[in-house]
């Protein structure tokens, strides 16, 4: 019989002589530590699954990741303009949203529409409510008045989202998103 190679224990890390080729630790106290870390490891795993499957399903995180790409896109989409409502120059040292010219509050169904989202400035989006005024004679100006008309027609019941719907949605402003970029 051929005698075994020394091996590093694999709970507490000594090098010592296996009485088999299956060895993996040097003692029962070993042994049961190595267990210990093993279902430790399997839980931790589980865990991460199951946290998963809920996010998968999770409407409003999915809603959070789409809402994200989705303001990316518009603020790269619109990176050589000003500001939609004040015009303020795109090398502006401020911070830049996407604007909705109708709220998602009013329109839901307008969250993603890209005619109702422009880039706009902190200024105009936080402080002056959008300042709607000057954000729809500009918008007039860049998409035209049909399109504007459209976005002001109230619908009867706006779409309900579910959280693969947000998901696709994420996926296709990533894909825009890249796509930019490149």
């Amino acid at each position: 019989m051929k005698e075994l190679k020394p091996k590093k224990c694999k709970s507490c890390g000594i090098v010592f002589k296996p009485f088999s080729s299956l060895a993996r630790v040097c003692s029962m106290a070993c042994s049961l530590d190595f267990v210990d870390k093993q279902k430790s490891v399997k839980v931790k795993q589980e865990h991460v699954k199951q946290k998963r499957a809920f996010l998968d399903n999770d409407k409003s995180f999915q809603r959070a990741k789409a809402q994200k790409a989705f303001n990316e896109f518009i603020r790269l989409r619109d990176a050589g303009l000003g500001c939609i409502s004040c015009d303020k120059p795109s090398d502006w040292g401020g911070q830049w949203h996407a604007g909705h010219y109708k709220t998602v509050g009013a329109r839901p169904d307008l969250r993603f529409n890209e005619d109702n989202v422009h880039k706009q400035c902190s200024q105009c989006n936080n402080f002056l409510s959008g300042n709607l005024a000057q954000y729809r004679i500009a918008l007039i100006a860049k998409i035209g008045s049909q399109r504007v008309l459209m976005l002001e027609i109230d619908i009867e019941t706006p779409k309900k989202y579910t959280a693969s719907d947000y998901a696709a949605i994420h996926a296709e402003y990533s894909a825009k998103i890249k796509e930019l970029k490149s």
